[in-house]
């Protein structure tokens, strides 16, 4: 069983660096953004923003609307490096869900970045962390507790 501590201030690393990325960083980390048009102020000048900062990367990008959903995307072949984090994160996660099966929960993920995700339980308040570059690393209550709907993870019928 992993660190609690150390599981929780993965935890808030993950949120906090998600939370500082703004609609660029997010497509440069994970390939995509989307948002419903009534989400952003004016579609066209964000979908110019995106494709100014791609140019001065250098990197190609898709940018368009369908329907009431506004995207971006990258654009070109994948990396090996890559397709590599993709299949290490999809085999564990994969392991994960039997693994939270287990234990009752029904496994979902609330947040990802790269190969790093948290979890959580579609029926209670459980949560997990699962890291699956670091050999890999995973804690937390949906690995560690049986899912009780309705009942924080961590607390007992007395109180």
């Amino acid at each position: 069983m992993e660190d609690p501590v150390d599981i929780s201030r993965r935890i808030e690393r993950l949120v906090k660096r998600v939370q500082r990325r703004d609609d660029y960083g997010r497509l440069l980390a994970t390939g995509q953004v989307i948002h419903l048009v009534e989400q952003v102020d004016d579609p066209e000048a964000w979908r110019a923003d995106i494709k100014r900062q791609a140019r001065a990367d250098r990197i190609k990008v898709r940018t368009g609307q369908t329907g009431d959903k506004l995207w971006a995307f990258l654009h070109g072949p994948v990396p090996e490096v890559q397709m590599a984090e993709e299949e290490r994160y999809f085999h564990l996660l994969d392991v994960l869900k039997s693994r939270a099966k287990l234990r009752g929960h029904s496994l979902k993920v609330t947040l990802r970045d790269g190969e790093e995700a948290l979890l959580g339980c579609e029926q209670c308040d459980a949560v997990g962390y699962a890291d699956a570059a670091s050999g890999p690393l995973v804690g937390g209550a949906l690995f560690e507790e049986d899912c009780s709907p309705g009942k924080l993870p961590g607390t007992s019928a007395a109180g």
